[in-house]
């Protein structure tokens, strides 16, 4: 096996510190430093021989050295020595495109935008260098080739594999030219093919780098394994990632810092894109991140951490910052070891079976943009940074219901499209450009059975074939609803009627055309065009003119609020049959408010979808997760339960069962912490198991 495959406790200890000041390392010991990863039951440490900062810790001939290290040259090389001694796994650590030494010393490299600034013109800290740059190739080449001649390790992982900025330097300008030709876009504009053929390549140079930088290693270092950094896999479009680092790394991985809410998707998202499990969860030991040095996590926190990554069959890996002068607060590896010796007693299961689920949403890793957004010049960073999309919250709600009602759901990407065919229903959350190819591959799907719940920007022929519309534009109105019909009462009558319908705060798109099937939910709106920038001269009106677009701005019914007043019943909401199968459009993604309602509207939808039949179901608080898998060679089931719990001291769940669907009863039933038999009930072709309570997680093993 791979060391991968058996090293599932990680550690990195950040060391970006630069070389001003003779104390910076000055204190670096390697035997201290390991001690503190034995302390942290640490099996696989990623060892840092270069920084963002751009020095190096081995004695360079094509860069710079850390000051602190010359004439202790072979600082790190004992360090590395050392972990193999104690039996540990070693992966190195190297920084690309963030290079402050590069930038600094070498103008010509840098990452540039169209209003000539570089990344760090602004005062930022983090100098990026171009990867179109030829020169700057050369330079990752013999860095490549040193440290992979100097050290000796299993794994490397290249951090920083993205734009932060759209480059138009000298190199960009000259590949566009060679490839596409004329000149480059101005503008960020989603309805401009030129534009999106311009996002396309930088995805493409972004991919055709990473893999050129996996091609040199394996050459200088055959057999060691490739991970470039991937928490990008959830940024917005702006950072030119899509399938492009997954297809060029051995197992994907990243680091988040967003919560166990955005963890538990993260795992779902990672094990769906990675060549090779497990996949790798990266985040901070400090709380709430690395930009607070001294303030750690409480021990339920980094307990629920690891154990969420454990339930999904990831590896953990831990990051740490050294203190300036090279030092490391042996209390966080006391603590980190005291959560790694309980997470050790689960591996022994984590490498059997595939996830399993009945909802597959998919997350296109080229949808991470809003269509809709107006066009802005290519330089506006600030607003480029914060579209991450309407696809991406929409999923991120849609998540949210299926682990609150314990829906069983996984989660896949265009990469790796057809994985969602294990699924009774794929989810299409406001996906904005999915390919022909992909609509006609669902389309079959339906046809043969399979059930389809897609929700505001939708494929055409998906929309026209499956429910006889044609999308015509968008509301002008902000603030929206969706209306119950009768046949919708089943659905929403539970929260809304007619006059009290779904509220949307956001438009929806209109269509024309006879739906077919039958329609749940129809259009409404509120009285005028939700506005809040009316002056002191806006007029009263006696009656309101409707067909005046300026009146119905101006003017409101409710000064707090824009309750519904204009009922269209055009349709919002539709049920069709396909075939064998069944679907559900819905204009506005319900899924995606954080509300009470919406989750088990959308949720009930979904369970209709699945003809409610599910590999698990579980009776159990909202806010805690079960996650299965299936491993019909070696006759078990895993089933992992965690707290989803957002607090420093998390409280026990308590009286959770667990019913889990299984072709014959289990000949025993046995909790993976302890290794004790559990009591189970057997009725009707489901196994259910029983928790009194549930502090954090736990693992069950069904032996068929």
């Amino acid at each position: 096996m791979q060391w991968y495959q058996t090293k599932f406790r990680r550690n990195l200890v950040d060391m970006h510190i630069e070389d001003w000041n003779d104390e910076f390392l000055s204190q670096f010991d390697p035997q201290t430093y390991v001690e503190n990863l034995k302390r942290g039951h640490i099996n696989a440490p990623m060892l840092y021989l270069q920084s963002h900062v751009g020095l190096c810790y081995w004695p360079t001939r094509s860069g710079r050295m850390h000051r602190a290290f010359l004439g202790c040259e072979d600082k790190m090389k004992r360090l590395e020595r050392l972990c193999h001694q104690n039996g540990m796994a070693v992966i190195a650590y190297y920084s690309l495109i963030y290079n402050n030494w590069a930038h600094e010393n070498h103008p010509n490299w840098r990452i540039v935008d169209l209003a000539g600034r570089d990344t760090r013109s602004d005062g930022g800290r983090y100098g990026q260098c171009c990867p179109n740059n030829m020169e700057y190739r050369a330079f990752t080449e013999m860095q490549i080739r040193e440290l992979c001649e100097y050290f000796d390790f299993e794994g490397i992982f290249y951090d920083m594999l993205f734009w932060t900025k759209i480059c138009v330097c000298p190199s960009c300008r000259a590949r566009w030219e060679a490839e596409v030709g004329g000149e480059l876009p101005a503008m960020v504009d989603w309805k401009d093919p030129r534009w999106r053929l311009f996002q396309q390549k930088r995805c493409e140079w972004m991919g055709e780098f990473a893999q050129w930088v996996t091609d040199l290693t394996r050459q200088y270092k055959p057999g060691a394994s490739v991970e470039h950094q991937y928490s990008t896999i959830m940024h917005p479009w702006l950072w030119g990632v899509n399938e492009n680092i997954a297809l060029a790394s051995t197992y994907s991985g990243g680091d988040l810092y967003g919560g166990i809410e955005e963890q538990s998707f993260a795992c779902k998202l990672y094990y769906g894109a990675t060549e090779n499990q497990p996949f790798e969860y990266m985040t901070s030991r400090a709380y709430p991140a690395l930009s607070e040095h001294t303030s750690t996590k409480s021990e339920d926190m980094l307990r629920q951490h690891v154990m969420m990554t454990c339930a999904h069959h990831g590896a953990n890996l831990l990051i740490d910052a050294i203190d300036p002068v090279g030092t490391m607060d042996s209390r966080v590896y006391e603590r980190i070891g005291k959560v790694y010796r309980e997470a050790e007693a689960f591996e022994s299961v984590m490498s059997l079976g595939e996830q399993a689920f009945d909802v597959a949403l998919y997350y296109d890793l080229n949808g991470k943009y809003d269509p809709e957004f107006p066009a802005a010049g290519l330089a506006d960073d600030a607003r480029q940074e914060r579209e991450k999309g309407p696809m991406h919250n929409a999923l991120l709600g849609a998540a949210r219901s299926l682990r609150t009602h314990h829906i069983p759901y996984g989660i896949v990407n265009n990469h790796y499209f057809h994985r969602y065919r294990k699924a009774r229903v794929l989810v299409l959350s406001d996906v904005p450009a999915l390919e022909d190819a992909r609509a006609e591959e669902i389309m079959q799907y339906i046809q043969e059975g399979g059930s389809l719940y897609m929700s505001g920007h939708c494929h055409p022929k998906l929309l026209e074939s499956l429910f006889g519309l044609r999308y015509t534009g968008w509301t002008e109105e902000s603030v929206t609803y969706v209306s119950p019909t009768g046949a919708g009462d089943a659905y929403m009558g539970k929260h809304y009627t007619r006059q009290y319908p779904l509220a949307m705060f956001e438009r929806q798109p209109t269509v024309e055309g006879t739906p077919k099937g039958t329609v749940l939910g129809t259009l409404t709106l509120p009285y005028t065009i939700p506005n809040v920038s009316a002056t002191s001269e806006t007029p009263f009106f006696d009656a309101l003119d409707m067909s005046s677009k300026t009146q119905r701005t101006l003017r409101f019914a409710s000064i707090h609020s824009n309750p519904p007043g204009i009922y269209t019943g055009a349709p919002a909401m539709v049920y069709a049959e396909y075939g064998r199968g069944k679907c559900v459009w819905s204009a506005a993604p319900i899924e995606r408010p954080h509300r009470e309602q919406h989750s088990d509207i959308f949720a009930s939808i979904i369970a209709m979808l699945a003809g409610n039949r599910f590999c698990f179901t579980a009776k159990a608080p909202e806010h805690v997760e079960c996650v299965l898998f299936d491993a019909p060679e070696e006759g078990k089931k895993v089933v992992s339960v965690i707290n989803v719990f957002e607090a420093f001291h998390i409280p026990a769940a308590r009286d959770i069962a667990i019913s889990v669907s299984c072709a014959q009863k289990p000949r025993r039933v046995w909790r993976v912490s302890s290794g004790e038999a559990m009591p189970f009930a057997w009725e009707m072709g489901a196994c259910t198991v029983h928790l009194d309570a549930l502090q954090c997680c736990e693992m069950m093993v069904l032996e068929l």
